[in-house]
């Protein structure tokens, strides 16, 4: 079976170039589009990431999930998410402070089915392993926007609290600030030693690529505003990496994917994809109307916060998928599709 092609990450490293240059010279212009490269991603590849989540336990267990099965799993992910979502009326600092750590560890573990299966890393050889390469890549687009331009990324937060009726100002102090880069910066170069060591065996090419992208995205989030930085990562490296993983799993995306019909396949994933994308864009429309929000920021920050809702139990999905096709243990290369 012929795995993904590595001309997937083309588009990635050449938007966060781009974006990066853009932060750099044209400042101003980046901070009027900061909430775009979220929005857009809402009803193009965010939304859709996890849109298909239902269809996941069938396919890697080779079989049609019955009615009652394929009821309860979508009833109790509609279930949590719901509850979840309630939870920002309730107590929206705490529903903010969770849905960052579960991100941090979501986002970071969503990066290493990719990097096994189409950058050809070795799986992790420890357990150290396994946390350093979790923590870093989740740290570092999760982290970094916080401590390297916190004026912005608290602004963001105070917008989205403030919207579920929580008045006053976050704060983080600078010695905060730098002993937070001083963690982030370690479990980075943790991260960075134990690549080397996981994939002496490989080519070199293997560890290039690996710290590469660990590096490139350090930089991106350095250096790019952070509301922009994070709607761009979300937009252009987290979704589609995933969304490229689904298309794996289904036969028929599959197929076109080895026959190098990219595009013909990601229109099929979409078109599977649509109910359960539609569904949260009305959600949003709706809190947003019961919340009275208006402007690009608040409409983002009321997305943000479903999409928070949702991450809960599409990354236990995800999980579920990295014990199945081993993504978490040493030795051959993950399965793409287990066999039934």
């Amino acid at each position: 079976m012929m795995l993904p092609s590595r001309a997937w990450t083309l588009p990635t490293y050449a938007a966060l170039a781009v974006a990066t240059l853009l932060g750099l010279l044209a400042p101003t212009l980046v901070a009027r589009l900061e909430w775009l490269p979220l929005l857009l991603s809402l009803p193009l590849l965010g939304m859709a990431h996890g849109a298909v989540d239902h269809h996941v336990p069938g396919r890697l267990l080779g079989r049609r999930l019955t009615r009652r099965e394929v009821t309860l799993l979508i009833t109790g992910y509609g279930g949590i998410s719901i509850v979840l979502m309630g939870l920002w009326w309730v107590a929206p600092l705490l529903a903010l402070g969770a849905f960052l750590v579960v991100a941090v560890v979501h986002w970071g573990d969503g990066d290493l089915w990719f990097c096994e299966c189409v950058n050809r890393r070795s799986a992790p050889r420890s357990l150290a392993s396994l946390v350093a390469f979790v923590l870093a890549r989740g740290l570092v687009p999760i982290a970094l926007p916080l401590l390297v331009d916190a004026g912005a990324a608290l602004q963001a937060f105070d917008g989205l609290l403030s919207l579920f009726g929580r008045e006053g100002t976050l704060m983080i102090e600078p010695w905060q600030r730098l002993f937070g880069l001083i963690v982030v910066g370690l479990i980075v170069l943790a991260a960075v030693g134990l690549s080397l060591r996981d994939n002496r065996a490989q080519p070199r090419r293997v560890v290039l690529i690996d710290v590469g992208e660990l590096l490139l995205l350090t930089a991106f989030f350095l250096l790019t505003p952070a509301v922009f930085a994070v709607g761009m990562y979300f937009l252009v490296w987290h979704s589609p990496r995933h969304i490229l993983r689904l298309m794996a799993c289904e036969p028929a995306q599959l197929a076109l994917l080895e026959t190098r019909r990219s595009m013909a396949a990601l229109v099929a994933f979409h078109r599977e994809a649509l109910l359960f994308t539609v569904v949260p864009l009305l959600g949003v429309v709706g809190i947003a109307l019961v919340l009275a929000a208006t402007g690009a920021s608040q409409i983002a920050a009321v997305g943000l916060a479903v999409i928070a809702s949702l991450t809960y139990p599409h990354a236990a999905i995800v999980a579920w998928m990295d014990y199945r096709q081993a993504v978490w243990r040493a030795g051959d290369l993950p399965a793409v599709i287990p066999p039934a």
